[in-house]
């Protein structure tokens, strides 16, 4: 059967236009041995190049194996020495040298030199991580520990929001040897990145080394050194006021506060290393200084759970009462980050 050729080359046109344009909009790899591969990166870490084709899952490529990299995507770029940026990869030049074109500047470097390559950030992000352990000892001994910790980070574009609280509980015998309780919500202004401004206001209660209550409002200054997806550390000093209530007794007095968060994902996002680091220092009423660290890690189990393992040290120079100075809790648990 014969058709009209008016009425397939419209067809065609449309076909023609689609495929084009989907293939526009694909990356590439040209890799060193002469293979192209077409398809979505999704990141670059770890000198390895995430790529999805449309014939197959995601899968890696070693970056050194590659030559260079086309794409009419932005990407946020991060280069060795801690340069970033958000441009495209236009090629290669004369020498064989990645091309990088952003609003601001072209430049070309060698792909070793890539830190780390992620889809630009969303206008809108957030991530929570809970954490849970308890032991239950029965027998000659009855005990209960338990901890549940959960931290929560809302980001907008200049604008980071940061919620934390912890419970701890433990029990000897029927008997409460343990009942700590911690709140802290945090605001960050990013006026000028890396530099942000920072406010900070914390409350936490222990009765049983009689410390009724203990609130702590700070404003100063941070530090992002490192902020991408998979790494993340910064710091800030700040300055406030504190009201205690010690043994039904209050008392105010001025501080300065440091506090410190640091994130390290490993092992293809599987591993996650944490430490996060609070110092209050008394400048006037009760001289004491109370040091709070927190140095584990997390290991992927699924998508929403993974096993934590995390190290607590708690130092008060001038405690509460007659209670130890230093407190050390080792926590094996599991957890859920969503």
């Amino acid at each position: 059967m014969n058709f009209p050729v008016f009425r397939i080359t419209p067809l065609l046109t449309f076909v023609i236009l689609l495929l084009s344009s989907m293939t526009a909009s694909a990356d590439l790899l040209v890799l060193k041995n002469g293979d192209r591969i077409t398809g979505k990166i999704k990141r670059i870490w770890d000198n390895e190049i995430s790529i999805e084709p449309a014939y197959s899952d995601e899968f890696k490529v070693e970056i050194n194996a590659v030559e260079h990299i086309d794409s009419d995507r932005n990407f946020d770029i991060y280069l060795m020495g801690g340069k970033s940026m958000l441009a495209q990869f236009s090629g290669a030049d004369a020498e064989g040298k990645q091309i990088i074109k952003s609003v601001d500047e072209e430049i070309v470097i060698r792909l070793e030199q890539l830190f780390e390559l992620d889809e630009p950030e969303k206008e809108f992000d957030w991530e929570t991580n809970i954490d849970f352990a308890t032991t239950i000892d029965r027998g000659n001994t009855d005990s209960l520990d338990s901890k549940l910790r959960a931290d929560t980070e809302v980001t907008f574009p200049d604008h980071r929001h940061i919620g934390e609280f912890t419970f701890i509980r433990e029990e000897q015998d029927g008997v409460t040897t343990k009942e700590q309780d911690l709140y802290r919500y945090g605001y960050d202004w990013l006026f000028s990145e890396p530099w942000f401004l920072a406010t900070q206001l914390t409350y936490e209660r222990d009765p049983i080394i009689d410390l009724d209550s203990r609130i702590i409002g700070s404003v100063g200054f941070g530090l992002d050194i490192w902020r991408t997806p998979r790494r993340g550390l910064r710091v800030q000093l700040a300055a406030g006021l504190q009201t205690e209530k010690v043994d039904n007794e209050s008392e105010d007095s001025s501080v300065a506060t440091w506090t410190l968060r640091y994130r390290d994902k490993l092992l293809g996002d599987d591993l996650e290393l944490f430490h996060n680091q609070t110092i209050t220092h008394n400048l006037s009423g009760r001289d004491n200084t109370s040091y709070k660290t927190s140095t584990g890690f997390r290991f992927e189990i699924t998508d929403l759970l993974y096993a934590n393992v995390s190290l607590d040290y708690d130092v008060e120079t001038e405690p509460a009462d007659l209670a130890d100075k230093e407190d050390t809790t080792l926590v094996i648990g599991i957890g859920a980050e969503f």
